[in-house]
């Protein structure tokens, strides 16, 4: 079984996803890390030449790469809900892609790790270091931003997990 860890920016997927990997003895991928690797950018630069939707496409893209390359790699990963066999960080916005959405609830047991929106914009207005819909903005504009996309998306990380932590 494929493991995959939603939520909003900051809210610890890539922490968890560590730790998770290392109690199940798992490899662990982080998709922003993954598709900085591919692009050679980072998620900024992607942002900035290609817009949002550019790189949500890239962002399904590479999605779609690391399921099929692991699954060929371990078949036994569609039918075996018993052990894991890779933990998935996803980016925040990740679910505001149909075709990934699909992916993620087709073949992946889906954990949304849920965090209150004032621990969000605390972390962030201490650190928005590299997360494209939120750089450069001031303290208001940065809460307003926040707050607007955490509703956007929190029906969408609810609607497709089977867990909540």
């Amino acid at each position: 079984m494929i493991i995959s860890l939603i939520g909003f920016m900051a809210a610890g997927k890539t922490t968890m996803a560590k730790e998770l990997s290392a109690r199940v003895g798992a490899p662990m991928t982080d998709t922003d890390a993954y598709i900085e690797e591919r692009e050679g950018r980072t998620i900024s630069e992607i942002f900035a030449a290609e817009g949002e939707s550019g790189f949500r496409r890239i962002e399904e893209e590479c999605l779609e790469d690391i399921l099929e390359e692991h699954i060929a790699a371990h078949p036994e990963t569609l039918g075996d809900m018993t052990r894991c066999t890779l933990v998935l960080s996803l980016g925040g916005g990740i679910v505001t892609t149909p075709g990934c959405r699909d992916l993620i609830s087709r073949f992946t047991y889906c954990v949304y790790v849920k965090t209150g929106i004032e621990t969000v914009i605390e972390r962030l207005s201490r650190d928005p270091g590299g997360r494209a819909l939120i750089e450069n903005r001031d303290g208001a504009a940065l809460r307003d931003t926040i707050e607007r996309l955490y509703r956007e998306r929190e029906p969408l990380y609810e609607a497709l997990a089977r867990t909540t932590v």
